[in-house]
């Protein structure tokens, strides 16, 4: 059996083909395409002076069973034209709002058979033919060009073998075969040679060899024809094994509290570990996470082959933070799913007695109903709604490990709703630790004495407050919390890809249980809640224009043991709520739930929640007018769904708000300025054959009962 052999040399990213040419395959591709043409419109080859006359009407594909038409018409230099509104848009209203015409020119078309050709080839058919045809529509003056792809069969990966590598240590030759990019049996697609020596480097950098690189003149892919397979060969340079040196830290400005254990302890590594780039990133990444620090940065010379030393010198520069700090504010926030605008006043002092850890103490007041706090509104009128707070809370970043964090925060809150006041005293005590890169684990334990206190209590409260059995004598309860967090998304503020998954476990009541002094004599509930929620954002088109982000989120809490059969209720600023500006934006907040309206401010015991949301920048390229960024501007587009029950025997799927609407966004430094405008699609409380947006005038009743949100930050 004849075996045809080709090599690449120099580059396992670049293939020469030295196989004979196949004649019998050219004739039968000469021989369709003429078959082909025949059956079209006259075909007529188009000369350079004549590329801008003739519009692309249609591109397609004949035989491209790998890969979708969308998929290889977006690596062309030919487009599509689009319609004839969007031209007329382009050529008299604005080059950014339309779309220009788009014309046939024979170089394009010459180009794009060869990008064609390879990137069939970058995907392993390295024996792909690929001929085309472009016939020109006379009454139109519009071409319509046909790609005819022969795809063959795909080459694949036969063998890989790595040299330069056998001095390596045990743990990194382990790593280096557990999970490689190439396999044997799949496709040789020539992107993914580069990602594997990237990958291996990688693993050669972090097991103590700074300096290995990969040897580009001995390294080769053997591409066997007649097996249509691959054998790959990688050849690494290692260099000489290093070792963390002696660490010196320079903070500026000078500090007689930052002390260098402050520094050493967040360090991944010591003097004599085995080099790690990843343990010298990780352990920046600590030091600026530590609250201390404006910037920290972790630097080294690179060591030369020749240097025998294998020791590699650290130098770590920190810049701390003021000591302390006054910062007043002005507080625009979304909390409690509405428009907060309010003040605070907080005292930092860092590096509190040593130990790198912080106090704090913080002041705010802030209220949902601005018009009403400007006239004069009081504390229990029905129309006003807001809170003060104050907080004192120390932070100890270093509790045993340097992953493991510790606070305890004290708080004293009123908070106003409609129908009730609620009087809080929190004492929380908490610790986290960071289990890996993106996971993080909660432990609180919080005391919390809750009193209640009805506003204007009407003989309709009065029952309500039977109903639920409110009882305005405080409670107190303890209340354990665990949390587990896995965040990937890639921005604090506006994430454009990536998750963020969270569940919450929350139990009040066993420790009073246990111990009957602890509660003071006072009424508590016994009660346990679980929420989960997730978050999920994609770039549709991998260049930050269009953002398809999307959540769910479900609740459900319920008493048990004694309180079951008690006149105690599970505490007002501990229940689900549901509608408002991150939540089910067509209804305002707090004012959705499948129960009677009396009941409705008190809150449910089950929630289900989930959006759909569209982020678009339509307005990038545009510049400036006048002081306002028009690249900053995105238009939201969105669907949300959810509701909140008594209880979760009362679900019924029929019971679930549905609202639409769209968004504005405006970045800035601290996040987006957002303004939303939500209306119900369907209305699950709404009277019979006035529930959907198709049983209601739009314009009149749909659109007019609106409702407007504004907040800073994402809605998710």
């Amino acid at each position: 059996m004849l075996i045809h052999e080709s090599r690449i040399v120099n580059s396992p990213h670049r293939y020469v083909t030295r196989y004979p040419h196949a004649l019998w395959r050219g004739g039968c591709i000469a021989l369709i395409l003429m078959l082909f043409a025949g059956a079209t419109a006259v075909a007529q080859s188009f000369e350079a002076d004549s590329a801008l006359t003739n519009e692309i009407n249609s591109i397609d594909f004949i035989g491209d069973s790998s890969f979708d038409a969308s998929t290889l018409k977006e690596i062309l230099s030919l487009r599509e034209t689009p319609g004839g509104f969007s031209k007329f848009i382009y050529r008299n209203l604005s080059e950014k709002l339309g779309s220009r015409p788009e014309y046939f020119t024979q170089e394009k078309f010459d180009a794009d058979l060869s990008t064609l050709k390879t990137f069939y080839q970058e995907h392993g058919y390295y024996e792909m033919e690929v001929q085309g045809t472009h016939t020109l529509l006379p009454d139109e003056a519009r071409v319509d060009v046909v790609f005819l792809i022969t795809e063959n069969q795909v080459s694949t990966v036969d063998t890989v073998r790595y040299v330069g590598i056998d001095s390596i240590a045990q743990e990194a030759g382990e790593e280096l075969y557990k999970n490689p990019i190439l396999q044997k049996g799949m496709p040789y697609e020539s992107p993914k040679g580069g990602l594997e020596v990237a990958r291996v480097l990688n693993i050669l950098v972090n097991h103590g060899y700074p300096g290995a690189s990969f040897d580009v003149d001995h390294s080769a892919s053997y591409h066997r024809r007649a097996t249509h397979s691959f054998n790959l060969t990688y050849v690494f340079k290692t260099g000489r094994l290093r070792k963390f040196g002696e660490i010196t830290i320079h903070v500026d400005p000078p500090r007689e509290d930052i002390v260098d254990h402050l520094t050493l302890r967040q360090l991944d590594f010591q003097p004599g570990d085995v080099y790690s780039r990843a343990k010298k990133i990780t352990s920046e990444s600590n030091l600026n996470r530590l609250g201390l620090f404006e910037s920290a940065r972790i630097d080294h010379a690179a060591p030369a082959e020749s240097v025998m030393n294998d020791m590699i010198p650290i130098d770590i520069y920190v810049k701390p933070r003021p000591r302390n700090e006054f910062s007043p504010e002005i507080i625009a926030s979304d909390e409690n799913n509405a428009f907060n605008l309010g003040l605070g006043i907080g005292y930092t002092n860092r590096n509190f007695f040593g130990d790198a850890r912080s106090f704090s103490a913080h002041l705010s007041a802030r209220t949902q109903t601005i018009k009403e706090f400007f006239t004069g509104a009081r504390l229990r009128d029905t129309v006003f709604i807001g809170a003060t707070t104050l907080d004192f809370e120390i932070l100890q970043p270093y509790l045993f490990t340097r992953t493991l964090s510790g606070s305890w925060t004290t708080t004293i809150e009123f908070d106003k709703q409609k129908d009730f006041l609620l009087s809080i005293l929190r004492n929380r005590v908490g610790v986290s630790n960071r289990f890996a890169t993106y996971t993080t684990g909660f432990v609180d334990w919080t005391l919390e004495r809750v009193s209640t206190q009805l506003i204007n209590p009407t003989a309709s409260i009065e029952d309500v407050n039977k109903t639920l059995r409110i009882d305005e004598k405080p409670q107190f309860n303890s209340i354990i919390t665990l949390t587990l967090q896995r965040d990937k998304t890639n921005d604090v503020f506006s994430p454009t890809e990536g998750f963020f998954h969270s569940a919450s476990i929350e139990e009040s009541g066993v420790l009073p249980k246990l111990f009957h002094g602890l509660a003071g004599g006072l009424p508590f509930t016994q009660y346990y809640k679980l929420l989960l929620s997730g978050r999920w954002y994609e770039d549709l088109g991998r260049s930050h224009f269009n953002i398809l982000a999307w959540k769910l989120k479900g609740g459900y809490q319920e008493k048990y043991g004694e309180s079951k059969y008690k006149d105690v209720i599970i505490p007002l600023n501990r229940k689900f709520f549901s509608g408002g500006s991150g939540s089910v934006r067509g209804w305002r907040a707090r004012e959705l739930g499948h129960m009677a309206d009396e009941f409705l401010p008190y809150g449910g015991d089950f929630m289900l929640e989930g959006t759909a949301e569209m982020r678009v920048n339509h307005f990038r390229g545009f510049g400036k007018l006048g002081f306002i960024r028009m690249d900053a501007i995105w238009m939201v587009y969105f669907v949300d769904v959810g509701n909140v029950w008594s209880s979760s025997k009362d679900f019924h799927a029929g019971d679930v708000g549905v609202a639409a609407g769209m968004g504005f966004r405006y970045d800035t430094f601290f996040g987006p300025f957002r303004l939303d405008f939500g209306f119900k699609l369907y209305d699950p409380k709404a009277q019979a054959g006035l529930r959907t947006v198709f049983d209601k005038k739009f314009m009149s009743e749909t659109l007019s009962s609106g409702v407007i949100h504004f907040g800073i930050g994402q809605a998710f």
